[in-house]
């Protein structure tokens, strides 16, 4: 009986023995697996964005940051495959605008020193190590991963009028800003308070020839980048306007603000603002 249990214990041992073996061979991630994410490299006062993609394809994007260091400007992209194979990583440039980042129709063999989720160390042939640092985990294309656009809270003004007898007509907009390219991991800017206010000011001194077709209503729109910009630190690039109405109804305005009110869980001011508006009415 005794060598029954005895046995049945080893037996147990075993199994859980064999079970955390196979737990700890599951969370081994493979360095093709690691490779894959945004990465960053500084070189000579430039930013060289190079996104890889389990597919074996990569995109990249060279960037030049202005005096304020927040706004960049592209100096050009460039795209091709890459694989890991034994300790090696080939990467082969299919096409590129910047050829001194990316020679076009090249392949390069680099040797893996170092490489985790965070961080990758590449040696080159000549002997030159090369520093990316993952800029996040997300696997997406840089048109996706560089552009940034703010939602804003729906607004809605009485517009000024030419004569006193005129009727009252309300402007109401749902906008976003689509702001400038920013250097990576730089935090979205926050809506500043007094920005709604000048917005809220520059739209109801406006009269109804102003904003009465798609064309006038673009041109106050350039007008109202302007406005804006100097509470955003000049990071918008322009103004999204998705819906607009001209109405004298107010009972279409509180429907316009009812149902283009931005949810709760949006992370910043506007956000809570916008909770405050959704609780009042």
């Amino acid at each position: 009986m005794k060598r029954v249990a005895d046995f049945f214990i080893l037996f147990l041992i075993t199994s859980f023995l064999l079970s955390f073996a196979a737990a700890c061979k599951e969370k081994t991630i493979s360095p093709n697996e690691l490779a894959v994410g945004n990465w960053i490299q500084l070189k000579n006062s430039a930013y060289i964005l190079w996104v890889t993609n389990p597919k074996g394809e990569w995109q990249s994007s060279v960037k030049i940051p202005d005096v304020t260091g927040k706004i960049v400007k592209s100096r050009g992209e460039a795209r091709g495959t890459w694989y890991i194979e034994e300790g090696q990583m080939i990467v082969t440039v299919m096409e590129s605008d910047v050829e001194d980042v990316w020679k076009k129709n090249a392949t390069s063999f680099f040797d893996i020193i170092e490489l985790t989720d965070t961080s990758m160390q590449l040696k080159e042939e000549s002997g030159h190590i090369i520093i990316w640092n993952k800029t996040n985990t997300q696997k997406a294309p840089i048109s996706e991963s560089l552009n940034n656009t703010l939602a804003m809270l729906p607004v809605a003004v009485n517009l000024n009028k030419n004569r006193s007898h005129d009727k009252d007509r309300y402007l109401c907009l749902n906008m976003s800003l689509v702001l400038q390219e920013m250097m990576p991991e730089q935090d979205m800017p926050v809506i500043h308070p007094k920005a709604r206010e000048a917005m809220t000011i520059f739209l109801s001194s406006l009269v109804f020839d102003d904003v009465k077709d798609f064309k006038s209503i673009k041109k106050q729109n350039k007008k109202l980048v302007a406005v804006l910009n100097p509470y955003m630190d000049g990071s918008i690039k322009e103004i999204k306007i998705e819906h607009v109405i001209i109405t004298t109804d107010i009972d279409q305005v509180e429907e316009f603000i009812i149902e283009h009110t931005i949810a709760e869980e949006t992370p910043d001011k506007e956000g809570e603002e916008g909770k405050e508006t959704k609780e009042s009415k």
